[in-house]
């Protein structure tokens, strides 16, 4: 259990604290290069975002319940299709900069990434607490959040590739507006709104 620990604070260090250092030591971490990470990174932030939704849609009912199963249910594919999709536009053009394929890192660090979304949470009940609330509420949150997230990333692009800060930035944007674009993971991720909207008859 200690060495999960470590292991886990490790990988958190890198990705946030220390991501010059990730491609290196990423491989000495065997908690951080094994897939349950990312999924236990994956299941936490679903699980945070459906919450901190929550909080910001008074008033509670029971069909809250459903409300916080379907959106953890619709979070969860989100965060395990977005990073992957992200990474292959992102790393696309870092390539025609002539630097070498390095994607399994990429995908890796913007799957790790996502634990970020682990604070939306604490952030909504903060909101709540000083009157902010409501559907847009939520949904400007949750805007701040990818951007903050794609910087996190811009800086994973930067020290995996080597480039300029200015590059790792624009590339990083570059992704991220066209993922989220992208047709098949948008028109999936819409699902949240159909199914808590049935949830609220359950």
């Amino acid at each position: 259990m200690r060495d999960f620990f470590f292991d886990l604070v490790d990988t958190l260090e890198l990705v946030f604290l220390d991501p010059l250092r990730y491609s290196e030591e990423i491989k000495e971490i065997p908690f951080g290069m094994s897939g349950s990470s990312t999924w236990l990174f994956s299941v936490l932030s679903a699980l945070s975002l459906s919450v901190g939704m929550s909080i910001l849609s008074a008033p509670y009912t029971i069909s809250t319940l459903s409300f916080l199963f379907f959106g953890f249910l619709a979070n969860l594919i989100l965060f395990r299709f977005f990073p992957f999709f992200y990474s292959l536009v992102a790393d696309y053009y870092v390539q025609k900069k002539g630097r070498s394929q390095k994607l399994l890192f990429l995908v890796m660090f913007a799957r790790h990434a996502i634990v970020l979304f682990l604070l939306f949470a604490p952030v909504c009940m903060v909101c709540h607490a000083l009157g902010f609330s409501g559907v847009g509420s939520g949904f400007f949150l949750l805007l701040t959040f990818v951007i903050v997230y794609g910087l996190v990333v811009a800086r994973g692009l930067k020290s995996i590739y080597e480039l300029r800060d200015r590059d790792s930035i624009r590339f990083s944007f570059y992704a991220l507006g066209l993922t989220i674009l992208f047709p098949f993971l948008m028109n999936l991720y819409t699902a949240t709104s159909v199914l808590q909207s049935v949830s609220g008859g359950l």
